[in-house]
């Protein structure tokens, strides 16, 4: 192992290099220079060239013409806050995995660190991201559901109207226990839910009831979807027997020319049922069953919408859930696997229509003030606003413009559908692939993120969650602790636009 002569100064080994370099040759000279100092003339020989190569170097001649001003190279102030919130951006918007983010950080702001440093930062934040627990001013319409990483659900409330994230927590199970806790937690830190939609899980229904929010509603995606399935698989089994009808059709004809002329037909005989009037009629059976379901499926697309766009009238609760039972039994005439979604579709009849009771109740304000007969034209104008081309529910009724304007806004709050917690879902759907699955720290943090992030899009673009909500809004690094970002030192010199570099970290 080299160590360091501690006998022989710097200024004594400058002295030794350069008396080396200027009177080499000499006779006796390394010999008496090796005794009177007490080193080696190996060490002298090595100290003479590399004495040698630093005069070269320093005192060579310099490279011609005009000297060129030096590339001026400004970078962040790579601090430890800058660090700090260059690990939480490539988490939360790169998806990064810990390790990448190490690297990331050693390429682009020239930081070495650890990987447990990056995990503990990571930690840390998601700690400080709990703790904010946003709290409107308002009720909230609540939009349910589980979001699945391989068998381990995380549950998940997405306010309707705002978009605001009230809770993204991992579960054992999405069972009753945990749905009724977590609402009991929300209740206990006075967020309030004025109403609960989701789909049709057991374990949710179960636990909105123990947590005092009552029974919730039925989204409509979901119903839908299921029925569009059914019509779906029925149209392909109708495909499957019409080509098998076709089939055994030409094989009896083929069979019958070739009795005809009295010989056997050459090559090999298709191959189709005995029965081609039997098969023709299961053809006909199936087309009947999937043209019935379709129809059935545009019934129920109907009538679940909250009014009739011919008329303009607002339908009710019983009414829909009476139509919603009369299809059901319709699907159960068709037989098959019609009937087995007629079975679905009845049981959630009552969910698919509540929602019509809350929207009575707004609209009982605007029935008052302006009669039945003008709010059944109100939700004609409303359902029809493109094409006459209103922006406003006061074009349509100027008379009464506040009440006009309260009875489009209860028609555009009626909730069917939980859009926003699906939302989430397809968002989180990429980090669940990266990261295997969600643990509880990208769970906290995409939950801060999303409610501080600003809408692209759409009618709530220009504002974040937490602002639609009525709550203040900073930005999400800020809100978690972490300052604005580090302003960048100044350049010493000015130079040259084209000899420039600027290099923007974090």
């Amino acid at each position: 192992m080299p160590f360091r002569r501690q006998h022989i100064t710097a200024e004594e080994r400058v002295a030794l290099g350069c008396a080396c370099v200027l009177f080499a040759g000499r006779y006796g000279l390394i010999t008496d220079l090796a005794r009177t100092h007490g080193v080696s003339r190996r060490f002298l020989y090595r100290l003479r060239e590399r004495a040698r190569a630093a005069l070269e170097r320093g005192l060579g001649p310099g490279r011609p013409g005009r000297p060129r001003r030096a590339a001026v190279v400004r970078r962040a102030a790579a601090d430890r806050r800058a660090a700090e919130r260059a690990v939480l951006v490539l988490h939360r918007v790169a998806h990064a995995s810990v390790r990448s983010i190490r690297a990331c950080l050693a390429e682009v702001l020239r930081v070495e660190r650890s990987v447990g440093w990056v995990q503990g930062v990571v930690a840390e934040a998601a700690a400080r991201a709990r703790a904010l627990r946003p709290v409107p001013p308002g009720p909230l319409t609540g939009l349910a559901d589980e979001i699945y990483a391989g068998r381990r659900p995380a549950l998940a409330v997405v306010d309707y109207a705002s978009g605001l994230v009230v809770a993204l927590e991992p579960a054992g199970a999405a069972s009753e226990t945990a749905w009724g806790c977590l609402l009991l937690d929300l209740a206990g830190r006075g967020v309030r839910l004025a109403g609960l939609t989701a789909d049709g899980a057991h374990g949710l229904a179960a636990g909105a009831r123990s947590g005092g929010v009552g029974e919730p509603k039925a989204d409509h995606w979901h119903a839908l979807r299921d029925l569009g399935r059914v019509a779906k698989r029925l149209e392909g089994q109708a495909y499957r027997a019409l080509g098998a009808a076709e089939h055994a059709a030409r094989a009896a004809a083929e069979a019958a020319t070739a009795a005809a002329r009295g010989r056997r037909r050459v090559g090999r005989p298709l191959k189709a049922p005995a029965d081609p009037a039997g098969a023709a009629r299961a053809a006909d059976e199936a087309i009947a069953r999937a043209d019935g379901v379709g129809t059935v499926r545009g019934w129920v697309t109907e009538a679940v919408r909250p009014v009739d766009a011919r008329t303009g009238r607002v339908r009710t609760a019983a009414e829909v859930a009476a139509e919603l039972g009369a299809a059901a039994g319709l699907l159960r005439e068709l037989g098959g696997h019609a009937a087995d979604a007629a079975g679905p579709l009845e049981r959630r009849a009552a969910g698919l229509a509540a929602y019509l009771d809350d929207l009575a109740a707004a609209l009982a304000g605007p029935r008052a003030a302006l009669g039945e007969a003008t709010v059944t034209f109100l939700a004609w104008a409303w359902c029809h606003r493109r094409a006459l081309g209103l922006a406003d529910a006061a074009e349509a009724w100027p008379a009464d413009p506040a009440a006009a304007r309260t009875a489009w806004a209860a028609l555009a709050g009626a909730v069917r559908g939980s859009g926003m917690v699906e939302n989430l879902n397809s968002a989180l759907a990429f980090e669940r692939a990266t990261r295997r699955g969600l643990p509880p720290t990208a769970l906290a943090l995409a939950a801060a993120y999303r409610n501080h992030q600003r809408f692209a899009r759409g009618r709530r673009a220009g504002s974040t969650p937490l602002e639609l909500a009525g709550v203040d809004s900073p930005d999400w690094l800020e809100a978690l602790g972490y300052g604005p970002p580090p302003t960048p030192e100044p350049a010493n010199s000015r130079p040259d636009r084209a000899e420039t570099v600027t290099i923007l970290a974090a």
